[in-house]
């Protein structure tokens, strides 16, 4: 609850100083801030010695990717195109070509998943924001036939003239923070000890600025031009897509350490990541493009407390079953 309340604070406090100023330019310092303050405190505990254990853990690995990148991509798409609205399916091929994200290790540590492979596999995805970005660079031009037209006119002088860089946000994201990483690690123990006590503060203070900083843009002003008929489908849009993500991840998973740590990384998606390329990208697709990753805080965030709740008691009334 706490959390969705720090988004729901982020997301009204930056639409309403965007309102009252005329929104900010965007910057693509908003990258390079998630990138030191969300990425590199995970790329801490990361050692190159540890992709050896990939071997160990092939099928969960193999399961991720599969189910992550083939089977919930179509789903997206299917959804997508049923909604007859390109920035929706958009944002949803979006999500489902990002999961995991900053909090799915602290989900995987309260579920009693395996802590090591949850790395790995959140390691894993991260290496493929390259490729990811790459395909989702090719969305709109192989997508929009199949769609009706956008209608741009509301972005006026809004535009950021800004479009996916494949290339910038694995850069920004993934590279510099790995370089980062390695430096403070030989450097400076006692900045990586005081990380460590400290990153869920660091992540919810970092999470709160980014959504608030994403949603003052002048881009984001946008979200008033937008009507009921929108909002309604690009909610329904979304809790569609979840209820399908949850149902794959209950179906196709087990309740062994290894099953859970895979359940996580299909249940949740990387949304603070999908919000900041979102913003490279509303001028293709309009202002819809926001709404599907906007409801997923709160639909993810209340979701997943919800069945981390659900898989201790199962795990709970197993072993009491087992004892027994």
């Amino acid at each position: 609850m706490q959390q969705i309340l720090l988004i729901v604070a982020a997301i009204a406090l930056g639409l309403a100083t965007g309102a009252l100023t005329g929104g900010f330019a965007f910057s693509s310092a908003v990258c390079l801030v998630a990138g030191i303050f969300l990425v590199t405190p995970s790329l801490f505990k990361f050692h190159l010695k540890d992709f050896a254990a990939v071997k160990g853990h092939m099928p969960a690995i193999g399961k991720n990717l599969w189910i992550n990148y083939l089977l919930l991509t179509t789903i997206a798409l299917a959804i997508g195109f049923a909604s007859r609205d390109i920035g929706i399916a958009g944002a949803l091929f979006l999500l489902a070509l990002l999961p995991g994200g900053g909090m799915v290790m602290m989900w995987i540590k309260n579920s009693g998943a395996n802590v090591k492979l949850g790395f790995i596999i959140f390691m894993l995805n991260l290496a493929l924001l390259l490729p990811v970005t790459l395909i989702f660079s090719q969305f709109y031009d192989l997508a929009a036939p199949f769609f009706p037209p956008v209608d741009l006119s509301a972005l006026g002088e809004t535009s950021t003239g800004a479009g996916v860089a494949p290339m910038g946000p694995f850069m920004i994201l993934i590279v510099i923070p790995f370089v980062i990483s390695r430096i403070i690690l030989a450097f400076f123990p006692k900045l990586v000890a005081f990380t460590g006590k400290h990153q869920p503060l660091i992540s919810k203070a970092t999470m709160f600025g980014i959504v608030f900083y994403l949603f003052a843009l002048s881009t984001s002003q946008l979200l008033f031009e937008v009507s009921l008929v929108e909002l309604a489908k690009a909610l329904l849009a979304t809790l569609v897509f979840y209820a399908a993500v949850v149902a794959v991840a209950l179906k196709l998973t087990d309740h062994s350490p290894d099953g859970k740590a895979v359940f996580w990384h299909i249940g949740t998606r990387y949304i603070t990541l999908a919000l900041i390329l979102a913003v490279f990208s509303v001028d293709t697709f309009g202002a819809t493009f926001i709404l599907p990753i906007m409801f997923a805080y709160f639909i993810q965030i209340g979701g997943s407390g919800f069945l981390s709740n659900w898989q201790k008691n199962y795990s709970h009334s197993a072993a009491s079953v087992a004892t027994e």
